[in-house]
């Protein structure tokens, strides 16, 4: 795993969008500003999770053609030589890598907007540059710490939202977290808002019963990476302060977060932030240590945490507005379950022609179509599940799709020749030219080359190069 060099998107928050400055910093400021927090983290970051080194790690910035680095116990240096070696060409804003320098594993940022997120007079300890700066913490800790966990080499696991989309599994969530965050700030009332926590919870299990599994790996991957982010912060704001003065600043720093980042709920946040304010109210009360080493060999966070409590049932004032604002802020959830039925229903339909492609998803995009929200979700499949995109961009041969809703399949048995496969329905016009299919349609364009063939009643098209 660790001889691959990955891209990351980084979607964290509006607080992280690069904002106009009329004075903005200079590429090398940011660099140093970036490489210095970097610098700063890797001198305890074994102290923030066991097994997270990052002291012998070569940190790089890459920005418009230059590379800043520095080496462990160095200076920072620009070396432009290396750009090609370490450029990921995503054409992504930001993104995250892990190359090696001279022998020596990395962390990188490569920044590829136009724009500095930052003014001139930006200091290590602001709130914003800590938030922008420590989701490249939280992408090294998946890399460099996370692949030693055997639990997740044991598992699958699954990113993105599970079908069918669930209303009032987001909300149970909300309140999960809305919960922790009261038992974190409240301690004089802990027990209480630790129970109705757990009651959000249960009630949580008991309407999504396939959600918990399918999320459970990434609950647990991406609730640690979070915890690790904002302590990371924490500390490096309360360098020589007393514990409780620590503890005073990690409260603020995790309050001043959220209300910066405006945490409102989702199945991405919730992994995230469940598991970090989870994991930060377990290190108030039991050994850090241990609590890590549980979790290392597959217990969540919140499991840790709530296991014991009994379930208190909260006062309803406030749910319903909360429950109203949340659904406004997932206003795209009917088309898009709609847009997920109707796929899933097509290729189940021995009626429907299906394409049969290689798997479509490396090197592809996602558009939104109209009030349907892009990306992969996780449906069932069979007798198992698997992952459905919505709003793709992508091109096999001379057909391009843009924007349309396929199935992809790690293993199928259609089409020989094809393991890993895209899924394309065809319940829409097209032609048959010979071998070929020739397509005219706003969502997909173009033509492929196919060898047809009648499987238990359904025409199949498998993709030729």
């Amino acid at each position: 795993m660790k001889n691959i060099m990955v891209a990351v998107l980084w979607l964290v928050g509006a607080v992280t969008a690069p904002t106009a400055f009329a004075d903005k910093a200079s590429p090398a400021q940011l660099a140093r500003l970036y490489l210095d927090y970097m610098a700063l983290n890797s001198r305890y970051s074994e102290s923030l999770w066991p097994g997270f080194r990052l002291e012998d790690k070569v940190h790089l910035f890459s920005y418009a053609g230059n590379v800043w680095l520095r080496q462990p116990g160095g200076d920072i240096i620009q070396d432009n030589s290396v750009l090609e070696s370490v450029n990921l060409h995503s054409g992504l804003s930001v993104n995250f890598g892990f190359p090696a320098y001279q022998g020596q594993p990395g962390v990188l940022i490569q920044l590829e907007d136009a724009a500095m997120p930052f003014a001139t007079d930006t200091e290590l300890t602001d709130l914003p540059f800590l938030v922008w700066a420590g989701s490249s913490l939280h992408e090294a800790f998946h890399f460099y710490a996370q692949s030693e966990w055997r639990v997740l080499e044991e598992g699958v696991r699954y990113e993105g939202e599970v079908f069918p989309l669930n209303l009032e599994a987001r909300f149970y969530r909300l309140q999960l977290f809305n919960a922790l965050m009261a038992a974190l700030n409240q301690p004089e009332q802990q027990a209480l808002h630790l129970g109705h926590a757990a009651y959000w919870l249960q009630l949580w299990r008991h309407s999504a019963p396939n959600e918990e599994r399918v999320g459970y790996l990434n609950d647990l991957v991406e609730g640690t990476a979070k915890y690790v982010e904002l302590v990371a912060g924490a500390r490096l704001l309360s360098q020589n302060q007393s514990y409780l003065g620590y503890q005073k600043i990690l409260l603020q720093y995790v309050n001043s977060y959220y209300q910066q980042q405006q945490m409102q709920g989702g199945w991405t946040a919730e992994a995230e932030n469940i598991g970090a304010v989870a994991g930060i109210i377990l290190d108030i009360y039991q050994d850090p240590t241990m609590w890590k080493e549980s979790v290392m060999t597959g217990m969540l966070p919140v499991e840790l945490l709530l296991s014991r409590v009994k379930p208190v049932v909260p006062p309803a004032a406030g749910q319903q507005a909360l429950k109203q604002q949340l659904q406004q802020r997932l206003a795209y959830y009917p088309a898009t379950q709609q847009k997920l039925a109707e796929l899933l229903k097509n290729v189940q339909d021995p009626k429907v022609p299906l394409l049969v492609m290689p798997s479509m998803s490396d090197g592809s995009s996602f558009v939104d179509v109209g009030e349907v929200r892009s990306g992969f979700y996780v449906v069932p499949y069979l007798e198992d599940i698997t992952y459905a995109y919505l709003g793709m961009s992508s091109q096999f041969s001379n057909l391009n799709v843009r924007g349309s809703a396929l199935l992809d399949v790690p293993m199928q048995n259609y089409c020989e020749g094809i393991e890993a496969a895209t899924l394309l329905p065809l319940a829409f016009p097209f032609q048959r030219e010979g071998q070929y299919l020739v397509f005219n349609e706003s969502e997909i364009h173009g033509t492929i080359r196919v060898s047809a063939s009648v499987v238990e009643g359904r025409t199949l098209y498998c993709a030729m190069n």
